[in-house]
């Protein structure tokens, strides 16, 4: 059984529960939460001495083989049907892998379907996942690749936010990014939280939810 582990830390325990699931890429039924430091006030010495919450999530829910073969195997069904409508010559490989089932495209002309910034892709895995859903809730998420744009996208994603938190770190002030996806502000803060000198939060509502770096105090 594959087990995930994440410890974070928030102005409030909710906060930090948020971060980790943005993390885990999972709902928070699939989780068990152990608050580890409850937030606390600066009081009247302000807020230097005020303690965040702390918390660790636990995701202990494994895909079981035959759920795997169900949802791939119904999946491969829905694909089959809608390249023969759009008879588009696109390769596809679905499988499980660590826990997750992967849906990979290959193609020279599938740029469509990865869409501006992503949007088309991130909406094609959610139809996908809408139409598994409905059949069947038992089936298992679907993550979907095409031509390693996912790849792509998170490694010019790291270098970003670490370029961010270093002007963080050099001008002594927070910097609020631009509004992202859930699945884009996951990387961030993943990339970050391998660093000790800044901290990341998400701030605000989607559509319009961003990540905001901070230097970090020990």
């Amino acid at each position: 059984m594959i087990k995930r582990v994440t410890e974070q830390m928030g102005k409030t325990v909710e906060e930090a529960i948020r971060k980790g699931l943005e993390e885990l890429k999972v709902s928070r039924e699939d989780v068990k939460v152990e608050v580890l430091e409850e937030p606390t006030s600066g009081g009247v010495l302000g807020i230097l001495s005020a303690k965040l919450a702390k918390v660790r999530l636990t995701v202990d829910k494994k895909i079981s083989d035959k759920q795997a073969e169900d949802t791939i195997n119904k999946v491969k069904e829905i694909l089959d049907e809608f390249f023969k409508i759009t008879n588009e010559d696109i390769k596809y490989n679905v499988e499980k892998v660590n826990n997750q089932i992967i849906l990979t495209l290959t193609g020279d002309n599938i740029s469509h379907l990865i869409g501006y910034k992503g949007k088309t892709i991130e909406a094609f895995q959610s139809l996908l996942n809408s139409m598994l859903q409905r059949e069947d809730e038992e089936y298992a998420k679907v993550f979907v690749e095409m031509n390693d744009y996912k790849k792509q996208k998170e490694a010019k994603l790291k270098k970003f936010a670490n370029k961010m938190a270093n002007n963080v770190i050099k001008f002594r002030r927070p910097i609020k990014l631009e509004p992202m996806s859930a699945y884009e502000r996951l990387i961030i803060h993943q990339e970050l939280a391998k660093r000790g000198d800044v901290e990341t939060e998400s701030i605000g509502e989607e559509p319009r939810r961003r990540v905001v770096i901070k230097k970090k105090y020990n």
